[in-house]
């Protein structure tokens, strides 16, 4: 098992981190790629990356914000109401199981891992394991 860890710089943060999860993965064998954030207020997240799309992180960025101000989802748990709590936000999953082939993730060309902060800036971890 490999882990990243990362340091994030705002509340709401997407970091694409394709690139470190292909170094973890190399000499690695194996049929998938694990690749899972143990913290409740941040996620894992596959979406478009490439020319056509290269501002997919602002975007979402910028979609989550919005929601957070519009009052969108609630946080009941601590008692009070919270606009889309981090918690919430975070529904988008903790864990990606992407398949290899030859070795290498099989992600299109247009596929980017995303590592998706909630609740920072902060410390992260990420671990990467080989089935």
């Amino acid at each position: 098992m490999q882990r990243l860890v990362l340091r994030t710089e705002r509340k709401t943060q997407l970091l694409d981190i394709t690139a470190d999860v292909r170094q973890a993965l190399e000499k690695q064998t194996g049929q998938a790629a694990v690749v899972f954030v143990p913290h409740t207020t941040a996620g894992v997240v596959i979406q478009a990356s490439g020319e056509a799309a290269n501002a997919v992180a602002t975007d979402l960025e910028a979609a989550f914000a919005t929601n957070r101000r519009r009052g969108v989802g609630v946080e009941a748990h601590r008692g009070r109401s919270e606009p889309l709590g981090s918690r919430a936000r975070r529904a988008n999953g903790s864990s990606l199981t992407i398949p290899l082939e030859d070795g290498e993730l099989a992600l299109d060309d247009l596929q980017t891992i995303f590592f998706c902060e909630f609740d920072g800036p902060r410390e992260r971890k990420v671990y990467i394991s080989v089935t």
